[in-house]
């Protein structure tokens, strides 16, 4: 198990990061690190403070009806994250997004098969003899 800090906060609660075998602190509170964590927290923060690259607004929406469609705007993203033109987030977001769609276009014909199965089984079904509509 690693050491953790030996900081202590305000509250009295010692700091919870592992810590340096050298003296006992974590990166965070080491006074010879001090400018250096600054220097990465700024950083840090630069980076979570910039916009996704998302596609401009007046792109053109795709067809989404069929998995044939669905495959080429898969592609066409693949394209544009490859090219930098779209941030992987997003990507990642529109690949989960896709997959559920497809599920959902997979569904639908299946309900629909089930439907006339039941509406058949219910015509053909005699009445009267306590047989269970589905």
């Amino acid at each position: 198990m690693a050491n953790k800090c030996q900081f202590r906060k305000k509250d009295g609660k010692r700091c919870g990061a592992n810590a340096q075998f050298e003296n006992g602190l974590c990166v965070f509170h080491d006074p010879a690190r001090a400018s250096e964590g600054r220097r990465a927290r700024r950083a840090g923060g630069i980076s979570r403070s910039r916009l996704a690259t998302v596609l401009p607004t007046d792109t053109p929406d795709h067809p989404l009806g069929n998995a044939t469609d669905v495959s080429a705007f898969l592609s066409d993203s693949i394209n544009r994250l490859r090219r930098g033109q779209l941030d992987p987030r997003v990507a990642n977001a529109m690949g989960y997004l896709t997959s559920v769609l497809l599920r959902s276009l997979e569904q639908g014909p299946i309900e629909e098969r089930l439907a006339k199965i039941e509406a058949t089984l219910a015509a053909n079904a005699p009445e009267g003899n306590g047989a269970k509509r589905i």
